[in-house]
């Protein structure tokens, strides 16, 4: 029993539906619509545009913190416009407003000037209005809290950098005449722009042409003769691997060795090969895999170790174990040692189709486990012999879904309506554990592990199903009118879209290649990887240089720490039967709808603020917020209210009645819409949510 003592007398008992539909809490309305809206991962600020002005909101008093007007921005310079065919085609394929991931800065596109905005502030850290130029892409360096600007004058094409504390260009170096944006879509120079600090030296790949700038002064270094689509820096800093390709997915590539300190290679020619898949540096040497096969070269020289190929055509995933690799060619797997002899006695075939996608590929325990599109097995890491006799068999239109139970070191594998337990113990292939009947299963994007059981999730549909095969719950929606919607990535961390936090779903296509870094002796140093990073990669690569950018570290962890969290739930936006468009708010523990919420349009712009539960969404003009209700934390959804001196029972909630749940109370007083609301958390073995009282 726990004895709570509330400041006032109450004579009522309320009753609430946790599954009515509702509008907004709060609203924020502004004179004009609202154009864009974005929201900063590490100050949480929700910044918006609305007219000539953008706007920072807290997410937690909801509040507007900062405004930047027109006197911030500076008017719009037509002659900009007119004068160069590229600049309406800049503006025109980016967003007005954009977070830039690791930091605390949001960039934006308001009339026709390029700008950043510190959201911990709402102060303008760099504003191109002053310059005669415009900036065509830009790239934060976190380590240094420096930005690198290409930037566009007349017709010379530019570097610069931006010292971030002071907001003045360090800097400012011509490199080469302009190219046309016309040949060059932004998504393509995503992919193969890059930039790199090394020391007191700057390597930027732009639009094909690699250069290197010294970094405190910007004098440039040297430019390379030919044109790269990569480059990999070596660990002995005297080199740097280069690529070149013709387009994102040439068939054919071109590897060379430069010098960094003239830019000049130190081969007598390039490696002309397939589309390279993996590179290492062993220090004096490079391994090379290819579309061909395996190759070592020297590095020095040029001149090929191995002297045969590992392997013929298809070569197209690479996976360094210890001092092996295992590697997919075509529609089968090998091993081999360091010095490209075969492990295996044969090859082991993975696919029916070599263009059939890689889910899942790697060592579980002693064993290596695959997952592709039509066939999952496990086979012994020593000998190649397959675990289980018979493959089984996916379905291999519908989706492969794995996810991993670090407690029974095996997968939950979902396919064709079905559950399999790919466990390295067993010594046949599993029967499934679970058939199920998902309404729209060409949708699922998601598994997730719990305790009990697995969630399997869509855009519109979310299943939980218990480990012994019983389905726990089962919610399916419709679509709300046509059209492509924004799904904002605020909304992926919260586990409504994308793969889910606890998902190995994995694909080759469209993969990027990475250096591995290895002593001599072929021991692992460290990988560098380019891509997209999870959330958590960038909250690590943030904390590390949190000091530099001048954020506090404890503000920032304290946001994170809630962001990690938010896979409890799934946000769903669907028609609801009275013909309003809502965003269903799931439970993925219990399957519970916590709340439903009204919008007006079949295109929403919102964010769901990780770290609050927040949804803020943009309605004409407004901003309407949705707070979270005490109700999506009680089971059954009741409030209770009592006189000044009560004593809870703990039978009043069925959720502490279970037997094998250990309790431990803590009793906090918070505000909540204006009422006094008494916290009662606690911990159970498995559990994490809070529950709450309300005295009404």
């Amino acid at each position: 029993m726990k004895k709570i003592t509330f400041s006032i007398i109450l004579v009522c008992l309320v009753a609430f539906s946790a599954t009515a539909q509702r509008k907004y809490d709060e609203i924020i309305t502004t004179e004009n619509s609202v154009k864009d809206m974005v929201q900063n991962e590490i100050t949480g600020i929700v910044v918006f545009k609305e007219g000539g002005t953008v706007k920072g909101l807290d997410p937690e008093t909801k509040k507007i913190v900062w405004t930047l007007t027109k006197d911030d921005f500076g008017s719009t310079s037509a002659g900009d416009i007119l004068t160069d065919p590229d600049f309406g085609k800049l503006f025109k394929e980016k967003s007005d407003l954009s977070s830039v991931p690791g930091s605390p800065y949001v960039e934006a596109y308001i009339n026709s000037k390029y700008i950043i905005i510190n959201t911990d502030s709402g102060k303008v850290v760099y504003n191109s209005s002053k310059e005669s130029f415009w900036v065509m892409q830009s790239d934060f360096i976190p380590e240094t809290d420096e930005y690198l600007l290409t930037l566009k004058k007349d017709g010379d094409m530019a570097i610069a950098l931006l010292d971030m504390k002071t907001g003045e260009l360090k800097w400012n170096t011509t490199v080469d005449k302009a190219k046309s944006l016309f040949s060059f879509s932004l998504k393509e120079s995503s992919n193969t722009n890059k930039a790199t600090v090394h020391g007191s030296v700057i390597y930027y790949l732009l639009y094909g042409k690699l250069y290197s700038f010294d970094r405190n002064s910007g004098k440039l270094n040297w430019k390379a003769e030919e044109d790269y689509s990569r480059f990999f820096l070596t660990q002995n800093d005297k080199n740097i691997v280069v690529v070149n390709s013709k387009g994102l997915f040439a068939a054919k590539e071109y590897l060379n060795v430069l010098n960094t300190e003239n830019g000049k290679s130190i081969w007598k020619e390039s490696i002309k090969t397939k589309r390279v898949v993996y590179l290492e540096d062993w220090g004096t040497k490079l391994l090379i895999a290819h579309y061909s096969g395996f190759n070592f070269f020297d590095l020095n020289t040029g001149e090929k170790i191995w002297k045969k190929d590992a392997r013929g055509d298809g070569l197209k995933r690479v996976i360094p174990i210890d001092q092996d690799f295992l590697y997919v060619a075509e529609n089968e797997m090998m091993l081999i040692n360091k010095d490209g002899e075969k492990v295996w006695k044969k090859f082991i075939e993975i696919s029916d189709d070599k263009e059939d996608p890689i889910y899942y590929l790697g060592k579980v325990g002693e064993k290596v486990m695959y997952l592709t599109g039509t066939y999952g097995n496990m086979v012994d890491y020593k000998t190649g012999v397959k675990l289980w006799k018979r493959n089984i068999k996916f379905e291999k239109d519908r989706p492969v879904l794995p996810t991993y139970d670090e407690a029974t070191n095996s997968y939950l594998v979902y396919n064709d309506e079905k559950l399999y337990k790919f466990d390295p113990s067993i010594s046949d292939k599993p029967e499934p554990f679970a058939k199920v009947n998902i309404k729209k299963e060409k949708e699922l994007n998601s598994i997730e592990l719990f305790p009990w059981g697995v969630v399997l999730s869509g855009p519109l549909e979310v299943m939980g199903v218990n480990m012994d095969g019983t389905v726990k719950y089962h919610l399916t929606y419709s679509q709300p009118g046509e059209g492509t919607r924004r799904l904002l990535k605020s909304a992926a961390i919260a586990g409504s879209i994308g793969l889910g936090v606890g998902s190995a779903v994995s694909s080759v296509k469209g993969a990027d290649i990475t250096m591995t870094y290895r002593d001599s002796d072929g021991n692992m140093r460290t990988a560098v990887a380019k891509g997209d990073q999870t959330n958590k990669d960038q909250a690590k690569a943030y904390a590390a240089g949190s000091v530099a950018l001048g954020i506090v570290a404890a503000k920032f962890n304290s946001r994170f720490n809630a962001m990690k969290q938010n896979r409890d739930f799934s946000y769903i936006f669907a028609k609801a039967d009275s013909g309003e468009k809502i965003l269903v708010k799931v439970s993925k523990v219990d399957g519970v709808e916590v709340d439903k919420i009204i919008f007006n349009n079949n295109k929403p712009v919102y964010e769901v603020d990780p770290a609050t539960q927040n949804i803020f969404y943009v309605s004409d003009k407004s901003i309407q917020i949705k707070n979270p209700k005490p109700s999506e934390f009680i089971s059954g959804g009741f409030f209770f209210a009592y006189e000044k001196n009560i004593t809870l029972n703990c039978f009043a909630c069925n959720w502490f009645n279970s037997g094998t749940r250990k309790n431990k109370f803590e009793e906090k007083e918070i505000l909540y819409s204006g009422y006094s609301i008494f916290r009662i958390s606690y911990s159970r073995q498995r559990a994490d949510t809070d529950h709450f009282l309300s005295n009404g």
